[in-house]
């Protein structure tokens, strides 16, 4: 995995520096969609004093930009926003209480392939993307409040992976839309519990719909 990732980023990197040179349009807007897998795995033992619950926040949302390139390729980079929330108890007790918010964003940055020419162009993409999460805890009860930044589970702020995808792109003059569905594969988990009860997802699955303007 560490080889193939290498490779792509190789590859993504080498078009980003000839994409001027060779650029036949670009096109700007706004990705949303939701994820399809939760953010985190949970193992909590029956007994455990410190049992985790998270909440699936269903949504991710982020500027797009493309370069478009000969042969039908396309170079394609995203900055995609998604919340993270997850509370435990601490001592095995409901009236003393940590909530976690975090913020997470994914910069892929992908080599795309369309298969047709027309209005209607099916698509297929590949490539590497970068992960960031910040976020912190706040431990209360009824008489106070305390907060920790960042998160104890925090164990990675810093992530990358390898993205597979695919969709459709609908053009209308400069607009299009372009559904799509990405896999994403992390190298490694951002959280990670002490006791190991909690910890990131490394398989990421999104659906996504791109809504961009072309200039050529």
């Amino acid at each position: 995995m560490k080889h193939f990732r290498n490779a792509v980023l190789r590859l993504v990197i080498f078009a980003v520096l000839a994409t001027p040179a060779v650029a036949q349009s670009l096109s700007f807007g706004v990705k949303a969609g939701t994820p399809v897998t939760d953010p985190f795995i949970l193992s909590n033992p029956a007994g455990s004093l410190n049992n985790y619950a998270f909440s699936a926040q269903r949504y991710t949302v982020g500027p797009t930009f493309e370069l478009g390139l000969p042969y039908n390729l396309a170079f394609e980079a995203d900055a995609l926003y998604k919340p993270l929330h997850y509370i435990s108890n601490p001592f095995g007790f409901n009236t003393f209480q940590a909530s976690t918010s975090a913020n997470s964003w994914e910069f892929p940055l992908l080599i795309k392939g369309h298969l047709l020419s027309g209005i209607i162009r099916p698509f297929g993409d590949g490539g590497v993307s970068f992960r960031h999460v910040g976020g912190s805890t706040s431990f209360t009860n009824s008489a106070f409040q305390v907060t920790q930044d960042p998160p104890l589970e925090l164990v990675h702020s810093w992530s990358t992976g390898y993205v597979a995808g695919g969709g459709v792109d609908f053009g209308y003059g400069p607009i299009h839309v372009s559904p799509e569905i990405r896999y994403t594969r992390w190298a490694t988990q951002n959280f990670n519990s002490s006791s190991g009860i909690l910890s990131s997802n490394l398989n990421a699955v999104d659906i996504l719909i791109g809504l961009t303007f072309i200039k050529e």
